[in-house]
């Protein structure tokens, strides 16, 4: 009678893992005989592989929203800050004197630009240059004016003198008669003068 009431423990277990087992004082006792307490719990956390993937993956999603209360509660304040911070705003008297000034200085540039073409177009009158071109030559100011066109005077004239040399090489030139008969010296012309006998003939 003794042996019957023996169980093998392959029993034990499936009476431990079924419904009646799971309700029955012997699961109570157990649990009581071994009690579940934070160290057991990290220890289990520890050596098991599974739950340790678990319990990352828990710590994850708090880690993300957590971050993410932060940015809502947070980030938005902290960017404005900067921002003001980097660009601070300017009232409307800064605006508009901000807004005049460059108009002012506009309105200098162009009186500038006004100036410096209209002393470009009175030394390209005075040495002949092509006024057509003078456009071109107008620099930041007054000095950078001068020289561009004296490289321009420069570069006109030597063209100027190549052609003419040319013509004169090349066709024989005569000079014209004047009107008692006589040839024009042509050392004595200049180089004006020469072109427009040249151009008339």
């Amino acid at each position: 009678m003794k042996g019957d009431l023996l169980m093998t423990f392959e029993e034990v277990r499936q009476f431990l893992e079924s419904e009646a087992g799971k309700a029955s004082e012997v699961t109570a006792y157990l649990q009581g005989l071994n009690p579940l307490t934070v160290a057991r719990v990290q220890e289990y956390i520890e050596n098991t592989s599974e739950a340790k993937s678990w319990i990352d993956s828990v710590k994850d999603k708090h880690l993300q929203k957590g971050l993410e209360t932060w940015k809502t509660n947070n980030l938005d304040s902290l960017i404005d800050a900067e921002f003001k911070q980097r660009f601070p705003q300017k009232d409307e008297k800064e605006l508009e004197v901000e807004k005049l000034r460059t108009e002012i200085e506009k309105m200098k540039q162009e009186k500038l630009k006004e100036s410096l073409a209209n002393k470009a177009m009175r030394l390209a009158s005075e040495k002949n240059l092509p006024i057509e071109l003078v456009g071109f030559f107008i620099g930041k100011d007054e000095n950078e004016t001068t020289d561009n066109l004296k490289v321009l005077e420069d570069i006109y004239n030597s063209s100027v003198q190549k052609t003419l040399e040319l013509r004169l090489k090349g066709e024989g030139y005569v000079p014209p008669k004047d009107n008692g008969g006589s040839h024009t010296d042509l050392d004595n012309l200049s180089m004006d003068d020469y072109i427009k006998a040249r151009n008339s003939k």
